[in-house]
């Protein structure tokens, strides 16, 4: 009875993710994309914010304190963080210049990744561009799901609830862009379960980030100051890191065991 129950564990679906997750390391890969993340997409984020929607990293920071309800030491700790003095402007640049080149090496590894998952061909050095639009496509992802989000809470709850399909919506058209620009050669039917996964997995971040971030942000915050809301942020782009990875990787293996049902 005990054998059995192991290798029908040993042959399930959920055991065969975890078996590929570990084989293909995406829990290294996934610390390197968040801090490549981190770096590279928080300060384009911050320019689209500045640019589009004539804000700067105070308004970025309060819109943040909103959303997780943060009071007191905390939210100061978020506005010293994002807040800027006017005489580093010229140091900013140079660090979006440097960002913009983190962001070329962080779509490009993520390509490498996505094809090493699908068992696909890596994109040649000529569409290596491929990987900076994916940066571009999430930053604007980013930012429009912010902007929706408040535009949806604040005409109450028909709106909300438009808001929300409307944020289902943008994901998939958001996920399903980004993935085919980096993984161009991806067959359209996993390419759209993989998109469909993706959404899932947002949807759960979002559930786990309404609970986690408030509690974490508050107590980083009157522990450590801006540092800490710093330690805080890591972590919840380390899980969407992660979750960015697994959405292919579970539809990487589900296709794979599939093909070798029907090749018996």
């Amino acid at each position: 009875m005990v054998e059995r129950v192991k290798d029908w564990v040993l042959a399930s679906y959920p055991f065969a993710v975890i078996r590929r997750f570990f084989e293909l390391q995406m829990l290294d890969k996934a610390f390197v994309l968040s801090a490549q993340a981190f770096v590279a997409l928080l300060p384009i984020v911050i320019v689209l914010i500045s640019a589009v929607f004539q804000s700067d990293g105070v308004g970025l920071a309060i819109s943040l304190s909103d959303r997780f309800g943060l009071e007191g030491a905390a939210r100061d700790a978020v506005v010293g963080l994002f807040n800027a003095p006017e005489h580093t402007m010229t140091l900013s640049w140079l660090a979006i210049i440097l960002s913009l080149l983190s962001a070329w090496s962080l779509g490009r590894r993520l390509a490498t990744t996505y094809a090493t998952i699908f068992d696909l061909p890596p994109l040649p050095r000529k569409q290596m561009w491929r990987g900076l639009v994916w940066v571009v496509v999430m930053a604007l992802l980013i930012v429009s799901t912010s902007q929706l989000r408040d535009l949806s809470r604040a005409y109450g709850i028909s709106a909300l609830i438009l808001g929300s399909l409307g944020l289902l919506l943008l994901w998939f058209g958001g996920m399903y862009l980004s993935i085919r620009v980096i993984v161009p050669s991806l067959s359209k039917g996993l390419l759209v379960a993989t998109a469909i996964v993706g959404v899932v997995g947002q949807l759960g971040l979002t559930i786990w980030a309404s609970i986690y971030m408030p509690r974490a942000l508050t107590s980083q915050a009157e522990q450590f100051g801006p540092i800490g809301v710093t330690f805080a942020l890591f972590t919840f782009v380390l899980v969407a890191a992660t979750l960015i990875l697994i959405a292919p990787l579970m539809v990487s293996v589900w296709h794979q065991r599939a093909q070798a049902r029907s090749a018996r």
